[in-house]
C-alpha cells in the first residue's frame, strides 16, 4: 500500500539485516565502571545500626555508669587552652563493642571505626587514633575494676546475681612472651652486666633528640626488666622441691612474670592462669584475677576475697573442681562459713597417680601390697617381708611406712616395675592409716546424691564463660606484657561477658527485668 511505503522511507529506520550479519555474535552492551570520579553520598549515622542493635544497648548503659574517675583525669577544661579530649564514655564503649566482637588491637579498632556499623555509630563517623585507644584500654586498672563492680551492683539489683551458688574455676592464657625467652641465672647476670653499661653510655648526639631520649627510655627499660627477672628467679626457685631443680629454673628476660603451664591440648607455653568465679543464677562473672601459679590448689580462698571485694558479701555455696579440693581449702572455706562442694579423687586413684609420676608401674602402688597385722608388716607382690619403719604425715593425713631390704629388691623379678630407683636401698612404701577428720567428713558430705547433683552443674555455668572468652572475643593469647596489664585484658573479657548478659536479659527484655 502507498502508506506502507512511505513509512518504509522514513529516516532512522535500520536496514534489515544481511543473512550473513544476522548469523554474527552480537558483543553484550555492559554498564562501564569508573573508579577515577568522586561522589558525594548521603548518610544518615542514625539509619546505620538497627533500634535494636547492640551498640544502642552498650551506650545506654555507659550512660548509666559513674565514669567521674575518668573524667577527673581529663585535663583540658571548657574556656581555657587546649586541646579538646574524647569523652570517656566513647572509649568505653567502643572497646564494650570491640570485645563484644572480637576486635582486641588497638590498631584493629581504628581500622574498623572507618567501615565496620556499630562502631560507625558509637564514634558518629570519626576515627580515634589507636595510640588514644591503647592508652585508654591500659592506663585506668582501678577505674576499670570500680565500673566492673559498678555493673555486678546492677545486675544484682534486677535479681540476676544472688551468690547464693558461685561455680568457680582456672584457664590458662598464653602470654606475650615466648618459651625461647627463658633463661638461666648466669644469662641474666649477664644481660643485666650489658644493659646497665649501655645505659650509662653516651648516645653521642646521633639522630636527634626524640631518637635519643627514646634509646635512653627503651634501655632503661630492659634494665628495669632483667632486674624484675632476677627477683622472679628467685620466687621461681622456691617453688622448686630439690636443690637440682633450683640450679635448673629459668625466666623470661622478654616477660619475667610469666609462668610455663601446660595447656589442654597439652602445650607448654608461658602463660597466666585466669581465676574466674561465675554466678549460678545468670552466669554472670562476679570475680576475675590472674595467677603465676600452674595448680589450681592455693587458689580458692583469694577467689573468695575478690567476690567479697567486688560485692561486699561471700558467696553462701562455693563449688570447685578436684584441683581446688584440699584439706587447706575444705577447712579454710568451713571456718567462713562457706558450704563447699568439691571434687576428691579416690585415695586408690591418686596413689596410683603418684607412682606413675615416679616410674612406679601403677600395678605395684601401696593398696597391692599386704598387711600382716601379727608381724606388724606388708607382703610384697613378689611375697617378700617389708618391715615398720615408722609414721609419717602428710596434708594431714597419717601414714606408716614400711621398707623392704635391699638384697630382696635387687634379686626381685619385679625390681624394674616396682624399685626402679636405687633398689640397693629397697622399696619404701607409705600406706595411710587414717585420713584426716575435715576431709573424711568431706569426703561423706560429697558423696551423698544431692551434692552430686549439684557438681553436675559446675562444667556448664563455670566454663561457658571461658568458651565465650577465647572463642567469641578472642582471648586465647594476651597481646599486652606484664602480669598486671594482663589482668586488664581479663577484666575488660569479662566486664564484656557481663554487659552482654545485661543487654540479653535486661535491655532487649525491660519487663521481664523488671518483673
Amino acid at each position: 500500500m502507498p502508506e506502507q511505503e512511505i513509512l518504509l522511507e522514513l529516516p532512522g529506520q535500520p536496514a534489515s539485516p544481511s543473512p550473513a550479519l544476522a548469523e554474527a555474535p552480537l558483543r553484550p552492551k555492559l554498564i562501564p565502571i569508573d573508579r577515577s570520579q568522586s561522589r558525594w553520598v548521603p548518610m544518615a549515622v542514625e539509619a546505620l545500626i538497627p533500634e535494636d542493635h547492640k551498640a544502642r544497648g552498650i551506650w545506654e548503659l555507659t550512660g548509666r555508669l559513674d565514669l567521674g574517675r575518668y573524667a577527673n583525669q581529663i585535663r583540658s577544661a571548657e574556656g581555657s587552652a587546649g586541646r579538646a579530649a574524647w569523652d570517656p564514655r566513647l572509649l568505653l564503649s567502643l572497646w564494650l563493642y570491640g570485645y563484644s566482637e572480637g576486635i582486641t588491637s588497638a590498631r584493629e579498632m581504628e581500622r574498623a571505626l572507618g567501615h565496620e556499623p556499630g562502631l560507625q555509630w558509637l564514634s558518629g563517623m570519626e576515627v580515634i587514633n589507636h595510640h588514644t585507644l591503647g592508652d585508654f584500654r591500659v592506663d585506668h586498672g582501678e577505674e576499670l575494676d570500680e565500673l566492673f563492680t559498678q555493673l555486678l551492683v546492677a545486675l544484682e539489683q534486677v535479681g540476676l546475681v544472688q551468690l547464693e551458688r558461685v561455680m568457680h574455676d582456672g584457664t590458662k592464657v598464653r602470654a606475650q612472651a615466648g618459651g625461647d625467652s627463658f633463661r638461666r641465672e648466669k644469662t641474666v647476670q649477664e644481660k643485666l652486666a650489658q644493659a646497665r653499661e649501655l645505659v650509662q653510655e653516651d648516645p653521642g648526639g646521633m639522630g636527634g633528640q626524640r631518637r635519643e631520649a627514646a634509646q635512653k627510655r627503651a634501655r632503661r627499660e630492659r634494665e628495669e626488666r632483667l632486674s624484675q627477672a632476677l627477683q622472679e628467679l628467685e620466687k621461681i626457685r622456691e617453688s622448686k622441691p630439690t636443690e637440682q631443680d633450683k640450679q635448673k629454673a629459668r625466666v623470661s628476660v622478654s616477660e619475667p612474670e610469666a609462668r610455663m603451664m601446660k595447656h589442654g591440648d597439652h602445650a607448654i607455653a608461658p602463660s597466666y592462669n585466669v581465676q574466674v568465679s561465675t554466678d549460678a543464677e545468670a552466669g554472670v562473672i562476679v570475680g576475675v584475677d590472674l595467677s603465676q601459679h600452674s595448680e589450681d590448689s592455693h587458689g580458692l580462698e583469694p577467689a573468695v576475697e575478690v567476690v567479697k571485694e567486688n560485692l561486699g558479701r561471700e558467696p553462701q555455696q562455693l563449688v570447685a573442681d578436684g584441683g581446688f579440693t584440699n584439706r587447706e581449702s575444705i577447712e579454710k572455706m568451713e571456718a567462713r562459713g562457706i558450704d563447699f562442694i568439691g571434687s576428691l579423687p579416690d585415695p586408690k586413684q591418686r596413689s596410683e597417680a603418684a607412682m606413675k609420676s615416679v616410674g612406679i608401674d601403677p600395678k605395684f602402688a601401696p593398696h597391692f601390697f599386704i598387711f600382716q597385722p601379727e608381724s606388724n608388716s606388708l607382703e610384697c607382690p613378689a611375697g617378700k617381708r617389708m618391715n615398720y619403719v615408722g609414721p609419717s604425715r602428710k596434708r594431714g593425713n597419717h601414714y606408716r611406712q614400711y621398707r623392704a631390704e635391699g638384697k630382696d629388691c635387687q634379686g626381685c623379678g619385679y625390681q624394674k616395675p616396682c624399685c626402679p630407683r636405687a633398689p640397693w636401698k629397697g622399696r619404701m612404701v607409705s600406706r595411710l592409716e587414717k585420713e584426716h577428720a575435715v576431709v573424711a567428713k568431706f569426703r561423706e558430705k560429697i558423696a551423698r546424691p544431692e551434692a552430686q547433683a549439684i557438681y553436675r552443674q559446675r562444667g556448664a555455668v563455670a566454663e561457658f564463660p571461658f568458651a565465650w572468652i577465647k572463642e567469641k572475643f578472642g582471648m586465647r593469647k594476651f597481646l599486652l606484657v606484664g602480669m598486671a596489664k594482663a589482668r586488664i585484658e581479663a577484666v575488660w573479657a569479662c566486664l564484656t561477658h557481663n554487659l552482654m548478659i545485661w543487654i540479653r536479659r535486661c535491655w532487649r527484655h525491660p519487663d521481664a527485668a523488671a518483673a
